[in-house]
């Protein structure tokens, strides 16, 4: 048995090693394909920059014999974008949500300085939305619906949450008004809220980091859901509608495990059926029993039960001590024992 739960180790570790490994391939195509989306944007952008300035200075060449470039198929999407603009790589939420004011600090030259509120935030994506800033003309895709009555949307392009910084509303401590306080660094931590059903809002409260001044969440509009006739009733659902006894297991182990286990003889399993750990043991007795077996002729056998004999009576001498006439002999030896004959050194 020990041989086997010995192989079964191994094989658990080498299937580990194969997850970690597998986690660690998928953890570099999603930085991949972010790497891929966002030098599409860049590029994308550069584009739209190289072509505005060449057409710019065509303008400014050929004054009236400039190009019409508002005709033919650009004739309803001159100056617009494309969608790719609007997307972006997955990365984590952050402290800022829907509704929260916030400035812009890095970007366009336009845009630094302003306050909006988010009016959307793309948590996967590191980005984020603000009403009125950054609008542009988003060019819809065609074979969409919307594309047969209008070519081009005006919305928001979102922008990188590094990019902007939250505003909170502090009391002046020397003029004793009210002003507006961009927040560098936000921290998280206790108490934790209990929020309800299907709340967007995160369960920790938040912090201006080095302050402790706590940043109230926004008040944002919870989601509800009208109950019908044919829902199940909240009670019906969290009733105990099964007792399990304490005589039968609550699921056939041989018949609904095994069809739930998606192999059953997998090498690197964590589970063995009971019949074959007690055969297993039985064999792991059966080879020590036959390993301590040996052929003895009869004076090996009379050689063993000597020694057994001399080991009980080594026991018995050492729990019951020595004996009268045996300390008397010896020191009567101790005293009849010469001396030892002392050399004399050499000068």
């Amino acid at each position: 048995m020990q041989k086997v739960l010995r192989i079964n180790l191994l094989a658990r570790n080498q299937a580990l090693k194969g997850a970690r490994r597998k986690n660690l391939k998928k953890l570099k195509e999603e930085w991949a394909d972010h790497d891929q989306r966002r030098i599409a944007m860049d590029k994308a952008q550069r584009g739209i920059i190289k072509d505005e300035r060449r057409h710019r200075r065509e303008d400014w060449i050929a004054g009236p014999l400039a190009p019409k470039r508002d005709v033919g198929k650009r004739q309803e999407l001159y100056a617009t974008v494309p969608g790719l603009l609007a997307q972006g790589a997955p990365f984590p939420e952050r402290n800022i949500v829907e509704g929260d004011r916030v400035c812009v600090i890095h970007g366009k030259e336009e845009l630094i300085g302003k306050i909006g509120r988010v009016k959307t935030v793309h948590a996967e994506q590191k980005l984020l939305s603000i009403e009125g800033l950054n609008m542009a003309d988003i060019e819809i895709p065609e074979g969409t619906p919307t594309r047969e009555r209008v070519a081009f949307q005006s919305m928001e392009l979102p922008l990188p949450i590094d990019s902007v910084r939250l505003v909170h509303r502090l009391k002046d401590d020397e003029t004793g008004r009210d002003r507006d306080v961009i927040v560098k660094l936000i921290r998280g931590g206790a108490p934790y809220l209990q929020r309800e059903p299907y709340s967007p809002l995160p369960r920790h409260t938040r912090y201006i980091a080095g302050e402790d001044v706590e940043i109230p969440w926004p008040e944002v509009d919870t989601p509800t859901y009208q109950t019908f006739d044919c829902d199940t009733n909240r009670f019906d659902v969290e009733s105990q509608s099964y007792i399990p006894s304490i005589y039968q297991p609550p699921l056939p182990r041989s018949e609904i495990l095994d069809e739930l286990r998606a192999d059953k003889y997998a090498r690197d399993r964590e589970w063995h059926d009971d019949e074959y750990v007690r055969m297993k043991v039985l064999e792991d007795a059966r080879a020590a029993w036959y390993a301590q077996r040996k052929l003895q002729s009869p004076l090996e056998r009379l050689a063993e039960h000597k020694r057994k004999l001399a080991e009980k009576r080594i026991e018995e001498i050492k729990r019951q001590g020595l004996s009268d006439e045996t300390m008397r002999i010896i020191s009567e030896a101790q005293r009849t024992k010469r001396p030892r004959k002392q050399t004399a050194l050499a000068d």
